[in-house]
């Protein structure tokens, strides 16, 4: 009873063990490269033969091979595997007319572009070739000495330029001043009304009045025109400024400006 119980066992556990895939033999590639042949998926096919002649060394599938490739318009390779199989098997029944073959597939390759030639890249040696660097730009040139200070030059020349006219503005009603004072002083002398007297009087207090507006303000922009253009110098050119002087008078006012070298 034991010796039957193991063995139903054993009879269970084989039918039940996953069957095992088997590679495809000759037999079976051949069957699909033909199946694919008909379908007329030649690259298929020729995968499949090439197979089956790894595997039974059979030169029919050589003869399958060049068909497929000659239909599929590979005239070079078609006619190396026809001189392939007549090499293997120079009697063969159909030898004439894979003669033909061969030499209808080398017209047509001489017609063909040869196939591109691949070259393998030379082995590495193991030595890293650092990439070729790019020279750096030359450096701009430097700066001029005192380039940066060029605006200084420009604008103290103008504000003493303008300081200059406001002077000019300054001495002319200065001068319009002395002339009403003259005149209030000569011309009433004698006798003048009060509305008179009054007139040139304001006239010479607005005259001093602008003299002194003028003159200051031009002094101030001659010295500080002056103040730019010693400070735009080089730094080699030692100049020492004394600074603006405004001084105002009974008659007006007058400016100065002093510097040292």
């Amino acid at each position: 009873m034991m010796k039957r119980t193991l063995l139903a066992a054993l009879v269970l556990a084989l039918s039940s063990a996953p069957a095992v895939a088997q590679a495809p033999d000759a037999t079976a590639l051949e069957a699909s490269g033909n199946k694919h042949f008909e379908l007329a998926e030649y690259d298929a096919a020729i995968v499949d033969f090439k197979e089956a002649f790894r595997l039974s060394d059979a030169p029919n599938y050589l003869f399958n091979i060049a068909q497929a490739y000659r239909l599929k318009n590979d005239c070079r390779s078609a006619s190396t595997f026809y001189k392939t199989f007549l090499r293997r098997v120079p009697d063969a029944p159909n030898a004439a007319k894979v003669r033909d073959r061969i030499a209808e597939m080398d017209t047509c390759a001489a017609t063909q572009p040869a196939p591109p030639v691949v070259t393998e890249p030379p082995p590495t040696t193991g030595v890293t070739t650092p990439p070729e660097q790019k020279p750096l730009p030359p450096p701009p040139p430097p700066a001029h000495p005192g380039s940066g200070r060029a605006w200084m030059t420009y604008a103290g020349i103008g504000a003493a330029g303008v300081g200059v006219v406001g002077l000019g503005l300054a001495g002319y009603f200065l001068l319009e001043g002395k002339a009403a004072n003259d005149d209030l002083e000569e011309g009433c002398a004698s006798g003048c009304t009060s509305e008179t007297a009054l007139a040139i009087q304001d006239e010479g207090k607005r005259a001093n009045r602008n003299a002194a507006i003028f003159g200051i303000g031009g002094g101030v922009l001659i010295g500080a025109g002056v103040v730019l253009f010693v400070l735009s110098r080089p730094s080699g050119e030692a100049t020492e400024a004394t600074g603006p002087a405004v001084s105002l008078t009974h008659n007006g006012a007058t400016a100065a400006y002093g510097w040292r070298f």
